[in-house]
């Protein structure tokens, strides 16, 4: 991570840490009602959310016209989780991977030291048949591989048998005891027919100590595997293509499209907001929620409504001092959707999540043992109280409808206010819910001049509510946190 990065981020925690500590009955209010809607879908609590830069959920995960990935769903699935927030809040996009690509390529597999002479002395034995096997290679296929910073030429050449000569995968202990050599290699290339003796040679010469170099070949091979999915992501490797033309390590939804917007549209399963609102000052209002006891909230944190351009006339002419305010606002359709990074397959060599290595690492640190091992340290907090963190789930809802009721001796001008009035904009919790990307709410007004009041019902455009493709967004009511290596 940059300096840049880490300031930027420092400077979101803040962002996040004033709106949520100012939001939280709110926040909590709605997390609580969906989990005792969806609380039997999630396989752990859901957690407050604040909105970040990111905005809502994109739900539409599978775009109509080309069933490829929604690249706008996918910057929000692979964000990781911030720092120190509570409630969660969204990093940036791709921000899981860049740490797990952090964590996962600071790891080598190493063996002890006792392990390590084992196979040290085995491998002095064993000098003739590997030169031979490095010969015949060379024979075969022009060069032996070049060293890198982890495996040797036999190492390599090693992973690439067990792992391409043979589907599924296999072992060098499984070669080494194969009584049919070529039924086991059955991916073996041609050119490797004069190599298998060769390898059966130097692999009986290893004797007992193959377990160690099958251990050290093997898993720094996946660990090569599992990165250049990750850091160079291709179909050949289990890349998901998104709608925008790129390929990016692989997140799956496991909530269907059509049962998302079957969801959204069912208006039985709704949570719902009970808010007073009284104004001691030019900077906050006093809530009161459900008839409960009061918070304070500043106003661009809480609640705005701009009507035909005047952005500030909620506060200016509605929540005055002077006047009674209550707003009830109901979120319908609430449903679940569940999705996540998708596993590195052992067998195949695809995709990338393999959190087996780094938990590992985490455990073994500087003891003297067999496995896993950060070289260098990252300096990640894997800690819940860190980065390393992403989402597994969302508990989603339509965009409210929000009645305001107004006891106030002007009454009648704001009722004539929102009859003549052609937009209404809204922000709740710092959130546009209707502006000039999606329209704009309409209301509709009830007067009664007995009680000097005025009702208005706010509906939310029918584009929130039925879904515009690709663009399409979700209030988020709650989510499901992952830190998988906590």
């Amino acid at each position: 991570m940059t300096p840049e990065q880490k300031v930027k981020g420092c400077e979101e925690v803040q962002v996040a840490a004033t709106v949520s500590s100012q939001a939280a009955p709110l926040i909590e209010s709605l997390r609580a009602q969906a989990q005792k809607i969806l609380g039997a879908v999630f396989s752990e609590p859901l957690t407050g959310f604040t909105v970040g830069s990111l905005g809502n959920f994109p739900y539409y995960w599978q775009n109509p016209s080309n069933l490829k990935f929604n690249h706008l769903t996918y910057n929000w699935i692979s964000a990781n989780l911030l720092a120190n927030t509570s409630p969660a809040q969204l990093g940036s996009a791709n921000g899981f991977t860049n740490l797990y690509i952090e964590a996962l390529g600071s790891i080598s597999y190493q063996l002890s030291t006792t392990d390590q002479a084992q196979l040290t002395k085995a491998q002095q034995n064993a000098t003739n048949q590997q030169a031979a096997l490095l010969s015949a290679w060379q024979a075969a296929y022009g060069s032996i591989p070049p060293a890198t910073a982890t495996q040797q030429p036999i190492d390599i050449i090693m992973n690439t048998i067990a792992t391409n000569w043979a589907s599924p995968a296999t072992t060098l202990s499984a070669i080494q005891s194969s009584h049919n050599l070529n039924a086991l290699l059955n991916n073996m290339p041609a050119s490797g027919k004069t190599i298998a003796p060769v390898l059966a040679q130097y692999l009986n010469a290893l004797g007992s100590s193959i377990s160690l170099q099958n251990a050290t070949t093997m898993n720094t091979g996946y660990i090569q595997q599992a990165l250049a999915a990750v850091q160079s992501p291709s179909s050949s490797n289990g890349g998901l293509s998104t709608d925008d033309g790129n390929e990016n390590p692989s997140y799956a939804v496991s909530t269907q499209l059509a049962d998302i917007l079957n969801g959204l549209q069912d208006t039985a399963n709704v949570v719902a907001l009970s808010l007073g609102i009284s104004r001691d000052s030019s900077s906050e209002y006093r809530v009161t929620m459900n008839g409960g006891s009061g918070f304070d909230i500043p106003i661009l944190f809480f609640f705005t409504l701009g009507v035909d351009g005047n952005e500030s006339y909620f506060q200016d002419s509605i929540a005055t001092s002077s006047n009674t305010v209550d707003i009830q606002m109901t979120f319908p359709g609430v449903t679940s959707v569940n999705f996540g990074p998708t596993g590195y397959n052992i067998s195949t060599g695809q995709d990338w999540f393999w959190m087996e290595p780094i938990t590992d690492a985490i455990a073994n640190g500087t003891k003297d043992v067999s496995g896993f091992k950060f070289a260098p340290n990252p300096n990640i907090d894997f800690s819940a109280n860190g980065p390393f963190g992403y989402l597994t789930g969302a508990a989603i809802a339509g965009y409210p409808t929000v009645v305001i009721s107004v006891t106030s001796s002007d009454y009648a001008s704001i009722a004539e206010t929102f009859q003549q009035s052609e937009s209404h904009e809204i922000t709740f919790l710092g959130i546009p819910l209707g502006g000039s990307s999606e329209s704009t709410y309409s209301s509709s007004v009830n007067v009664n001049s007995s009680a000097q009041s005025v009702t208005i019902t706010l509906t939310p455009p029918p584009q929130t509510v039925s879904g515009q493709a690709v663009s399409s967004t979700a209030w988020v009511l709650g989510v499901e946190t992952n830190y998988p290596a906590a």
